[in-house]
């Protein structure tokens, strides 16, 4: 957790120095220009003010951004990590080629293992077809997450990509929302990926048999 509340320190580092900047410079144009304060006196007490709100800045929102990462983590039985942090959140699910069975079949298998999952609450389907699912999940806290699904087959392996962001664009900080839902779309895909594999197998076998 100590990792996850470092990387959201690091990602509000700008926005906070902008607040406390925007700060200092209010209340220096407010004591010269209103109060008749020397700049010399002005500078250093308006550096302090605007010190002071970047660090209450950064304080309370991390703060509260971790305590709701702390609850999605629980939640979803996640262990709690700085990769939450990072967005779009992205997983990646390879497994040996899966013969006889097409990218649009395995997508199939995909969107099927998504919406028959307890814990995740699907919103709509955008887009699928052949190695595309593009679909809106509701997260913790009715995060709205969308979500991006890739899969690709070739002659030594099939590989799935996960790609989850906010759905609202300007949401830079989701308490790891879109990383529980990837995670857990990755542990589907995964499922649904090596239950193809499986009932290949079974077939092969019994038409060899």
């Amino acid at each position: 957790m100590l990792g996850y509340w470092l990387a959201v320190v690091r990602r509000l580092a700008l926005p906070a120095l902008a607040t406390g900047a925007v700060c200092a410079a209010v209340m220096t144009a407010v004591l010269v220009l209103g109060d008749g304060t020397p700049w010399t006196g002005a500078v250093p007490q308006a550096l302090a003010a605007g010190a002071g709100v970047a660090l209450a800045f950064t304080a309370v929102l991390s703060t509260s951004t971790v305590v709701s990462a702390a609850r999605t983590a629980r939640r979803y039985g996640l262990t709690l990590g700085p990769e939450a942090v990072v967005l779009p959140s992205v997983r990646e699910v390879r497994v040996p080629a899966i013969e006889g069975r097409t990218a649009f079949q395995l997508t199939d298998s995909v969107r099927y293992a998504v919406e028959k999952d307890p814990v995740l609450r699907l919103d709509e389907i955008t887009a699928f077809g052949h190695g595309t699912l593009d679909l809106t999940l509701r997260g913790p806290s009715d995060t709205t997450v969308s979500v991006q699904v890739r899969v690709t087959t070739g002659s030594k392996e099939t590989a799935a990509v996960v790609e989850a962001r906010p759905a609202v664009t300007y949401k830079r900080l989701d308490a790891a929302a879109c990383w529980a839902v990837a995670r857990i779309v990755e542990e589907r895909v995964a499922q649904a990926l090596r239950a193809e594999a499986a009932d290949g197998t079974a077939a092969r076998a019994g038409d060899c048999s």
